[in-house]
């Protein structure tokens, strides 16, 4: 992978693009030292498939369509810190660590500071009237 950008790595079947996320690391932490991903209780799931549908932006799963079902085929595209898919299960059967769990991570990794010198770049080349990468 070249630069800061992930490899396009195909597209689903609802021919959404597939970037390779997993190999970026968040705020210089590897993404495969973070298992902030979805798990799912196959138990609870009714395969009403919210989670597959509304996962757009990384693509983190797929679709079994004949258990009619997901599954977490790409778990470290997964955005650390996003559970809207936990969120939005009626019943429950998406699974993320805990948020004591997530702020480890975020403190191991001196997100909040380097969050903060981002932001005071951004300021400084507003003001110099370029455009930020």
């Amino acid at each position: 992978m070249a630069g800061n950008k992930p490899e396009v790595i195909g597209k689903d079947v609802l021919g959404r693009v597939i970037k390779d996320y997993a190999s970026m690391p968040w705020w210089g932490k590897p993404r495969q030292e973070i298992p902030w991903y979805p798990r799912i209780n196959y138990d609870r799931c009714i395969g009403c498939g919210l989670c597959f549908l509304t996962c757009g932006g990384r693509v983190v799963y797929d679709w079994d369509f004949e258990k009619m079902r997901p599954i977490v085929a790409r778990p470290y595209n997964c955005m650390v810190g996003c559970d809207t898919c936990a969120k939005l299960c009626p019943r429950d059967a998406i699974i993320f660590p805990h948020l004591g769990e997530l702020r480890k991570w975020r403190d191991e990794a001196g997100a909040v500071g380097k969050a903060r010198k981002k932001l005071e770049e951004l300021k400084a080349a507003k003001g110099r009237g370029e455009r930020s990468e």
